[in-house]
């Protein structure tokens, strides 16, 4: 068999591609020298074909890393910050923080608590909007890349209704995105991608948001955004672009709706847009942790299931309070249960591991623990040894207290927080 970099012993919990979960009481995953597994199941089987080290994890459960499909990366020292609902917390906490990352140091300085914050949080993946900032972006591809983390990103766009300090120009963020591109996307064989990221259609003119489109569609990239979020941003939003039957139709007439959009949020949405969502194949970004904690409303889960569309979980920082996907998929279970709409913590779990690398556009390499994909995993002290599948569930969904991540791999690889680093 093929030389194996390194093998893990203890429970597995997986989500698979052909549906369903994949359970073994004890589990082994064996990966390859390029950093993919080459077996994923029982201790028994693995035994009959590796003889060699062992890295045993038990009584604690080997994961997919999980995926966060929306966050912010220059909100992580305001997390908790409450000012307002969505428009007055932008103002008041939100541009101010992200007006400090014109500097270098300061943007490379949040950037690696950013990183050892994910990591601590058993995050391998996540879909990240950077600042309006060219400098700060090219410092979080560079930190990302240095550090091993898989991740999409984009420079935020902003040419209109923001402070003077972050506004910056269409043709200045046409180049600087252009530039970061041929750098940074597809570095490291596809582990760090660009987005193109409006920020969201208040604060972007409608030439802006058509060079946006036509740069993703140039180079088929992801797109992520936000719309939906509050009844008063959606007002604004047509006030603004009047142009525009709805929300969801400023984007499609810019030509930024598809297969590879990300919306965030998508709570004030009416059956035409969600219809939209469905018919061009974009995808949803669900923030239910952020959404309680501005106040903006419950989005109905129910929505892109029965059309069918991918939705992934957002731990949203910092209007989410925490960077754990635990949290987010306890947050998402209260919203569903507050409309009346119960979802799983089975299907919590997806969403948190495969269902958010659907999203974002990689579930081909990761997100489930699957022969030929890319070793991205999350070791977890579990508090009980019990058996049964439905309380290791409880427990990895619901127990409120955070549980130190015992390690975290990526591509095989293990990270660290910088603090926890030997």
């Amino acid at each position: 068999m093929a030389i194996v970099r390194l093998a893990l012993r203890g429970r597995l919990l997986t989500s698979t591609a052909t549906g369903g979960l994949c359970h073994h009481r004890d589990g082994a995953v064996l990966v390859d020298e390029a950093g993919r597994l080459s077996f994923v199941g029982s201790w028994r089987a693995a035994r009959r074909r590796y003889g060699g080290l062992v890295r045993d994890v038990r009584p604690s459960v080997i994961i997919p890393g999980f995926v966060d499909t929306h966050l912010h990366y220059p909100q992580t020292r305001i997390i908790g910050h409450a000012t307002g609902p969505l428009l007055d917390w932008l103002t008041n906490s939100v541009f101010p923080e992200e007006a400090r990352f014109r500097r270098r140091a300061h943007a490379e300085a949040v950037a690696q608590e950013f990183i050892d914050r994910m990591l601590s949080a058993g995050t391998t993946t996540a879909g990240i909007f950077s600042s309006s900032s060219p400098v700060a972006t090219e410092v979080l591809f560079s930190s990302l890349a240095q550090r091993g983390m898989r991740a999409v990103a984009g420079l935020t766009l902003m040419d209109m209704r923001c402070p003077k300090a972050l506004r910056v120009g269409r043709e200045t963020a046409m180049r600087a995105s252009r530039k970061l591109i041929k750098r940074w996307h597809e570095h490291d064989g596809g582990r760090l991608r660009f987005a193109v990221t409006p920020r969201f259609a208040l604060s972007c003119s409608r030439a802006m948001l058509r060079e946006a489109g036509r740069l993703a569609r140039d180079h088929e990239l992801v797109v992520q955004t936000h719309v939906g979020e509050t009844l008063t941003e959606g007002k604004e939003t047509l006030r603004v672009h009047r142009y525009a039957d709805s929300y969801v139709d400023v984007y499609h007439r810019a030509g930024l709706l598809g297969e590879r959009t990300v919306l965030a949020h998508c709570i004030h949405l009416g059956r035409d847009d969600w219809n939209r969502v469905r018919d061009t194949g974009a995808k949803v970004a669900h923030c239910p942790d952020s959404n309680f904690f501005l106040g903006s409303g419950r989005m109905r889960l129910r929505q892109p299931q029965r059309r069918s569309v991918a939705v992934g979980l957002g731990s949203d920082v910092a209007a989410g309070r925490s960077f754990s996907m635990r949290r987010a998929m306890a947050s998402a279970y209260d919203n569903a249960m507050c409309l009346g709409t119960p979802v799983t913590a089975a299907a919590l779990f997806e969403m948190a591991t495969l269902r958010g690398a659907e999203v974002l556009g990689c579930a081909d390499v990761t997100g489930s623990l699957e022969v030929g994909k890319d070793a991205d995993m999350a070791v977890l002290p579990l508090r009980g040894t019990t058996a049964d599948l439905d309380q290791l569930l409880a427990e990895l969904v619901f127990d409120s207290d955070d549980v130190a991540v015992q390690g975290v791999y990526v591509r095989g690889k293990r990270l660290a927080p910088q603090a926890s680093k030997s």
